[in-house]
């Protein structure tokens, strides 16, 4: 046998697989956007394209979405909250329908560009909401451009360095950015798919999915590859940020309500949600029955104490 002719087969075989794959890809992005498309404006703030939904009047709410998720996360919240207050949910930069120029940002550098998108609009210090990493940019902002919000609501928060992520997320922990682009452009719609509903699962436990989330709230953008690189940097660098954020805690003056699912298996609730509030001057905790994505399995009880604090501040 010809060992070079193997090699060459071998070769070939391979990259047909390869551009396979990235076909797929191709498809399956496709695919995602035409179930999940745009529902909302664009703006363009400092080489970012932000896409954003702009509802209701009354006192100004800003919401802001977890890891690989989108604005369309918040289906559960929006038309709850716009009968009383003017809801702002954004994709977070390199999220969702937002897109940067450059290199992904760290947490601190999306903060700047939510501040800078909150001044655009002309928000004058809104209510600012975050769910899970959502709520560590939610920190990263009041830290800096404490002149931008009034208040924070933290639902289901990371607020600490997370040693290990938890295991649901494992496969986004890619450091190296030339495997991170491969993954994403061959294995991450294929495993995705066939993973999607246990992974669901698992960050609903101990509650059972809502049948209407796959759909309503754009899940299927997760499978893009950009998607997939913007959440795998997210990921391996949001550690850095919260060590420096940590130690800042005690400056934040501003009211901070934080909101936990007492069975959360994602983030525990002592970790990040105890631990945040006793280090903040004017913090309180609200824990309830549930998981990690309590703005979709409870959406009236998370409106009310939203529309509340919104009334407060």
């Amino acid at each position: 046998m010809n060992i070079g002719l193997v090699f060459i087969a071998i070769g070939a075989g391979t990259a047909s697989l390869v551009v396979g794959l990235a076909l797929f890809t191709v498809l399956v992005a496709r695919r995602a956007e035409t179930l999940a498309p745009p529902i909302g404006r664009f703006i363009e703030v400092d080489g970012a394209r932000l896409h954003y939904l702009d509802r209701g009047t009354g006192p100004v709410v800003v919401l802001v979405h977890g890891l690989g998720g989108n604005l369309r996360n918040f289906y559960g919240l929006v038309d709850k909250l716009a009968a009383g207050c003017r809801v702002v949910a954004v994709d977070r930069p390199g999220s969702g329908y937002s897109t940067v120029s450059g290199e992904h940002p760290t947490l601190s550098a999306q903060a700047t560009i939510i501040a800078r998108f909150l001044h655009r609009l002309g928000l004058d210090r809104p209510l600012l909401v975050g769910h899970s990493l959502g709520g560590a940019l939610a920190l990263a902002l009041a830290l800096d451009h404490p002149d931008c919000v009034r208040a924070l609501v933290l639902i289901s928060t990371l607020s600490q360095v997370e040693r290990v992520p938890p295991a649901i997320f494992k496969s986004l922990d890619v450091r190296s950015p030339a495997l991170r682009w491969l993954i994403a452009w061959t294995l991450m719609a294929p495993l995705g798919k066939l993973a999607q509903q246990a992974t669901l699962k698992a960050v609903f436990a101990p509650e059972l999915v809502p049948e209407s989330f796959a759909v309503e709230s754009g899940a299927a953008l997760g499978l893009r590859p950009d998607s997939f690189i913007a959440a795998s940097k997210d990921m391996v660098t949001v550690g850095d940020d919260l060590a420096i954020m940590a130690p800042r805690y005690p400056s934040l003056a501003i009211p901070v309500e934080v909101i936990f699912g007492r069975q959360d298996p994602i983030l525990d609730y002592q970790a990040h949600g105890e631990r945040l509030v006793a280090t903040l001057p004017h913090a309180s905790l609200q824990l309830i029955e549930g998981g990690h994505m309590i703005p979709v399995t409870v959406p009236d009880q998370i409106a009310d104490w939203i529309k509340q604090a919104a009334l407060r501040a």
